[in-house]
C-alpha cells in the first residue's frame, strides 16, 4: 500500500469556503490530538516524541496560509534529474 502525500498542508481542500472551515476546525482538532499524543509519549517515557508532538500542536495553533501561494513557498523544492 502506497500513501500519497495530502497536496495541501492548510488542512482543507482546495474548494473549500470560509464557513465551511469555520464549521469544520480541522487545525484546532489536529492540534488538540497532537497535545494528547504528546502526553501520552511523555507517560511512556519518550520525551523527544512529546516534544516534536508539541511542536505539531503550536504549529497547528498558527495562523494558516491564507493563499495557495503562502503554502507553495513551504514545500521544498523538487532537485532536477541529473
Amino acid at each position: 500500500m502506497t500513501v500519497q502525500p495530502i497536496p495541501s498542508t492548510t488542512g482543507y481542500p482546495a474548494h473549500a469556503t470560509e464557513l465551511e472551515r469555520r464549521e469544520f476546525p480541522v487545525r484546532e482538532y489536529i492540534g488538540a490530538m497532537a497535545t494528547e499524543l504528546a502526553q501520552m509519549a511523555r507517560w511512556d517515557g519518550d520525551e523527544v516524541l512529546g516534544q516534536l508532538l508539541d511542536s505539531a500542536a503550536a504549529r497547528a495553533g498558527e495562523v494558516r496560509p491564507s493563499q495557495a501561494s503562502d503554502v507553495a513557498q513551504e514545500e521544498p523544492s523538487r532537485r532536477r534529474p541529473a
